[in-house]
């Protein structure tokens, strides 16, 4: 993703899945690009979720995924 202030690329850490699902449905408030941002989650294999996959998921669930998840790291 890129920081659309600084011009940037951004990386983040590991962070729990819904935390990484809010950050990408709400980056562009935030002044980040991620069009082409990808959150991986899982085992190896499992199909990474993309920018409209967050939107969805933050739409739908919101607090509810931030709730569930905040002991499991990505």
């Amino acid at each position: 993703m890129i920081d659309l202030t600084s011009k940037i690329e951004a990386r983040i850490g590991p962070i729990s899945l819904g935390r990484a699902i809010q950050f990408v449905a709400n980056a562009s408030v935030l002044a980040y690009d991620v069009r082409g941002a990808m959150v991986l989650y899982g085992l190896p294999g499992t199909p990474s979720l993309r920018k409209w996959d967050c939107d969805r998921l933050w739409a739908q669930y919101r607090g509810a995924s931030l709730q569930a998840d905040v002991s499991q790291p990505l």
